[in-house]
């Protein structure tokens, strides 16, 4: 082999030798942040649980993130919110969609109020004394005296929720408003006034 092979030949060893060194450390590095990055994730986990992000039940579009939400809520209210004698669940409870969103935020700020890390005795004593009861009273308001039979086809219950009234109206009130926020709102007309009294004698009969 010629003295130029030769060199050539130790700088492409020296070469794979430097890049060896490289992918060594940077092998390290990863390691390292992976790390630094499990830390992190268990600090930011209250008590021990997967991160929840903030959802609305009513806004639920994922099935499977719907019964898994719903599996969780339901072992917490065994372990925790009927423990206590004025929590009352109905046999139709899973059938109000807004009696679901009122545990599942209790249920996570729960979770908050006693996360090891961000938890406070503060924030426990919130949960206690003002998110607990309220949340219990609304519940109780709500479900009462309902039964699963009054949600069969044609009961009050069974039917989907209202539109908001006057709901086509809604473009020119928005335009007024963000024309002049100060300026009065546009003055009702006779059709909408007409409406109004419709939805308003509707709403006595449901009641």
């Amino acid at each position: 082999m010629s003295a130029p092979e030769d060199e050539q030949l130790a700088a492409v060893a020296k070469a794979v030798e430097r890049n060896s060194r490289r992918v060594t450390a940077l092998d390290a590095l990863v390691r390292q942040l992976a790390g630094e990055l499990a830390e992190v994730a268990a600090a930011l986990t209250p008590s021990g649980e997967a991160p929840t992000a903030v959802r609305s039940w009513m806004l639920a579009q994922d099935p499977e993130q719907a019964v898994t939400d719903l599996a969780d809520l339901i072992a917490w209210t065994r372990r925790v919110y009927l423990r206590y004698p004025d929590a009352v669940l109905s046999a139709c409870w899973l059938w109000h969609p807004d009696v679901i969103e009122e545990l599942w935020w209790l249920r996570r700020a729960h979770a908050e109020a006693f996360d090891p890390q961000a938890g406070t005795w503060p924030r426990v004593g919130d949960w206690h004394e003002r998110q607990r009861p309220g949340v219990a009273k609304r519940v109780r308001a709500a479900i009462g005296t309902c039964e699963l039979s009054l949600h069969r086809t044609g009961t009050a219950h069974a039917r989907p929720a209202a539109p908001a009234p006057l709901a086509d109206h809604a473009e020119l009130i928005a335009i007024a408003w963000t024309k002049d926020a100060l300026a009065p709102r546009p003055e009702p007309t006779d059709e909408q006034l007409h409406e109004a009294d419709i939805h308003t004698r509707q709403q006595h009969r449901r009641t």
